[in-house]
Protein backbone atom coordinates (compact mmCIF):
# COMPACT_ATOMS: atom_id res chain seq x y z
CA UNK A 1 0.00 0.00 0.00
CA UNK A 2 3.13 2.58 0.62
CA UNK A 3 4.16 1.87 -3.00
CA UNK A 4 0.88 2.58 -3.83
CA UNK A 5 0.72 6.01 -1.58
CA UNK A 6 4.15 6.95 -3.13
CA UNK A 7 3.56 6.14 -6.57
CA UNK A 8 0.10 8.22 -6.47
CA UNK A 9 1.66 10.90 -4.81
CA UNK A 10 4.07 11.57 -7.70
CA UNK A 11 2.01 12.19 -10.10
CA UNK A 12 -0.13 14.54 -7.83
CA UNK A 13 0.52 18.43 -7.88
CA UNK A 14 -1.26 19.89 -4.82
CA UNK A 15 -2.70 23.24 -4.83
CA UNK A 16 0.32 24.91 -2.33
CA UNK A 17 -0.12 27.49 0.60
CA UNK A 18 -2.06 30.25 0.80
CA UNK A 19 0.31 32.62 0.79
CA UNK A 20 -1.92 35.93 2.07
CA UNK A 21 -2.72 33.68 5.15
CA UNK A 22 -1.33 32.92 8.50
CA UNK A 23 0.78 29.59 7.64
CA UNK A 24 0.35 25.92 9.61
CA UNK A 25 0.95 22.30 8.46
CA UNK A 26 -0.18 18.79 9.64
CA UNK A 27 1.52 15.75 9.45
CA UNK A 28 -0.35 12.20 8.27
CA UNK A 29 2.53 9.84 9.21
CA UNK A 30 1.46 6.21 7.67
CA UNK A 31 2.82 3.04 8.52
CA UNK A 32 2.29 -0.38 7.20
CA UNK A 33 1.63 -3.76 10.53
CA UNK A 34 -0.17 -7.51 9.53
CA UNK A 35 -0.68 -6.69 5.83
CA UNK A 36 -2.60 -2.99 6.63
CA UNK A 37 -1.92 0.44 6.33
CA UNK A 38 -2.11 2.53 9.30
CA UNK A 39 -2.67 6.35 9.84
CA UNK A 40 -1.35 8.21 13.44
CA UNK A 41 -3.60 10.90 14.85
CA UNK A 42 -4.38 12.89 17.94
CA UNK A 43 -6.74 13.65 20.28
CA UNK A 44 -6.16 17.46 21.60
CA UNK A 45 -5.69 18.08 25.08
CA UNK A 46 -8.63 18.93 26.64
CA UNK A 47 -7.46 21.91 28.22
CA UNK A 48 -5.84 23.74 25.23
CA UNK A 49 -7.56 27.00 24.56
CA UNK A 50 -8.25 26.32 20.75
CA UNK A 51 -9.84 22.83 19.88
CA UNK A 52 -9.97 21.37 22.87
CA UNK A 53 -10.65 18.03 23.16
CA UNK A 54 -11.02 17.79 19.23
CA UNK A 55 -9.34 14.94 17.17
CA UNK A 56 -6.54 16.26 14.62
CA UNK A 57 -3.13 15.21 13.08
CA UNK A 58 0.09 16.45 14.64
CA UNK A 59 1.12 20.07 13.78
CA UNK A 60 0.62 23.51 14.48
CA UNK A 61 1.38 27.19 13.13
CA UNK A 62 4.35 28.23 11.09
CA UNK A 63 6.81 30.00 13.81
CA UNK A 64 9.75 32.02 12.65
CA UNK A 65 12.32 30.16 13.21
CA UNK A 66 10.92 27.77 11.03
CA UNK A 67 12.60 27.64 7.34
CA UNK A 68 9.74 25.88 5.85
CA UNK A 69 6.16 24.01 6.53
CA UNK A 70 7.96 20.63 6.66
CA UNK A 71 10.26 22.14 9.47
CA UNK A 72 7.16 22.89 11.58
CA UNK A 73 5.32 20.43 10.33
CA UNK A 74 8.25 18.02 12.00
CA UNK A 75 9.01 20.45 14.86
CA UNK A 76 5.04 20.24 15.92
CA UNK A 77 5.19 16.83 16.09
CA UNK A 78 8.51 16.39 17.91
CA UNK A 79 6.60 18.39 20.47
CA UNK A 80 3.41 16.86 21.22
CA UNK A 81 3.71 12.97 20.33
CA UNK A 82 7.91 12.74 20.59
CA UNK A 83 8.38 12.23 17.00
CA UNK A 84 12.05 10.74 16.46
CA UNK A 85 12.38 12.33 12.35
CA UNK A 86 14.84 10.03 11.59
CA UNK A 87 12.42 7.18 11.90
CA UNK A 88 9.93 8.55 8.79
CA UNK A 89 10.18 10.05 5.47
CA UNK A 90 8.56 12.91 4.02
CA UNK A 91 6.84 11.37 0.72
CA UNK A 92 4.97 14.27 -0.36
CA UNK A 93 1.96 16.68 0.61
CA UNK A 94 -1.64 17.09 -0.57
CA UNK A 95 -4.30 20.10 -0.87
CA UNK A 96 -3.64 22.84 1.41
CA UNK A 97 -7.18 24.14 3.10
CA UNK A 98 -8.37 27.25 4.59
CA UNK A 99 -9.24 26.59 8.37
CA UNK A 100 -12.28 28.32 9.89
CA UNK A 101 -10.06 30.97 11.46
CA UNK A 102 -8.35 31.92 8.36
CA UNK A 103 -4.89 29.62 8.82
CA UNK A 104 -3.28 28.21 5.27
CA UNK A 105 -3.00 24.26 6.71
CA UNK A 106 -0.86 22.37 4.36
CA UNK A 107 -0.66 18.49 5.50
CA UNK A 108 2.35 16.35 4.47
CA UNK A 109 2.33 12.51 3.95
CA UNK A 110 5.10 10.57 5.84
CA UNK A 111 5.77 7.07 6.30
CA UNK A 112 7.79 5.22 8.62
CA UNK A 113 8.94 1.35 9.06
CA UNK A 114 6.73 0.43 11.18
CA UNK A 115 4.56 1.12 14.16
CA UNK A 116 6.29 4.12 16.16
CA UNK A 117 7.18 4.24 20.06
CA UNK A 118 5.56 7.57 20.44
CA UNK A 119 4.37 9.32 23.74
CA UNK A 120 2.00 11.85 23.54
CA UNK A 121 2.94 15.28 24.96
CA UNK A 122 0.06 16.09 28.17
CA UNK A 123 0.25 19.53 27.95
CA UNK A 124 -0.93 19.20 23.95
CA UNK A 125 -2.16 15.69 23.22
CA UNK A 126 -4.28 13.77 25.07
CA UNK A 127 -3.97 10.62 22.98
CA UNK A 128 -2.43 9.31 20.49
CA UNK A 129 -4.42 6.54 18.18
CA UNK A 130 -4.20 4.35 15.04
CA UNK A 131 -6.34 3.79 12.56
CA UNK A 132 -6.42 0.96 9.92
CA UNK A 133 -7.53 1.65 6.44
CA UNK A 134 -9.98 -1.03 6.63
CA UNK A 135 -11.98 1.04 8.61
CA UNK A 136 -12.69 3.59 6.17
CA UNK A 137 -12.98 0.39 3.14
CA UNK A 138 -15.78 -0.85 5.72
CA UNK A 139 -18.74 1.34 5.23
CA UNK A 140 -17.33 3.50 8.53
CA UNK A 141 -19.88 5.00 10.85
CA UNK A 142 -20.68 8.16 10.06
CA UNK A 143 -23.07 10.78 12.00
CA UNK A 144 -23.50 14.53 11.31
CA UNK A 145 -22.70 17.17 13.66
CA UNK A 146 -24.76 20.67 13.71
CA UNK A 147 -22.03 23.01 14.13
CA UNK A 148 -22.31 26.83 14.76
CA UNK A 149 -19.49 29.42 13.38
CA UNK A 150 -19.92 33.24 13.47
CA UNK A 151 -23.57 33.00 13.66
CA UNK A 152 -23.78 30.61 10.86
CA UNK A 153 -25.14 26.69 11.94
CA UNK A 154 -24.89 23.95 9.69
CA UNK A 155 -24.06 20.36 9.54
CA UNK A 156 -21.04 18.26 8.89
CA UNK A 157 -19.95 14.78 8.27
CA UNK A 158 -18.47 13.11 11.88
CA UNK A 159 -16.61 9.60 11.55
CA UNK A 160 -16.74 7.98 14.25
CA UNK A 161 -13.51 5.54 15.24
CA UNK A 162 -14.05 3.89 18.42
CA UNK A 163 -14.59 6.60 21.32
CA UNK A 164 -13.02 9.38 18.91
CA UNK A 165 -14.74 11.72 16.84
CA UNK A 166 -13.09 12.88 13.37
CA UNK A 167 -14.83 15.88 11.64
CA UNK A 168 -13.98 19.24 10.04
CA UNK A 169 -10.79 19.94 8.71
CA UNK A 170 -9.10 17.14 9.97
CA UNK A 171 -11.83 15.07 8.11
CA UNK A 172 -11.34 17.04 5.07
CA UNK A 173 -7.49 16.16 5.32
CA UNK A 174 -8.26 12.35 5.45
CA UNK A 175 -10.79 11.94 2.56
CA UNK A 176 -8.32 14.01 0.62
CA UNK A 177 -5.43 11.60 1.30
CA UNK A 178 -7.80 8.15 1.34
CA UNK A 179 -8.75 9.86 -2.35
CA UNK A 180 -5.15 9.38 -2.70
CA UNK A 181 -5.74 5.43 -2.37
CA UNK A 182 -9.05 5.41 -4.84
CA UNK A 183 -10.96 4.91 -1.10
CA UNK A 184 -14.53 7.32 -1.79
CA UNK A 185 -17.70 8.10 0.26
CA UNK A 186 -20.79 9.00 -0.98
CA UNK A 187 -21.89 12.45 0.59
CA UNK A 188 -20.16 15.70 -0.05
CA UNK A 189 -18.12 17.81 2.52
Amino acid sequence: MISTLKTKLENYAPNGSLEDHPQAAVLIICYEAEGELFIVMTERSKNLPSHPGEVAYPGGKKEKKDSSLIETALREASEEIDLDQNKIEIIGEIDTLKSRFGLSVTPFIAIAEEKLNLKANASEVEEIFHIPLSYFKNKPNISEKITNFKGETFKTPVFNFEKYKIWGLTLAFTINFLDLLDIKFDYDL
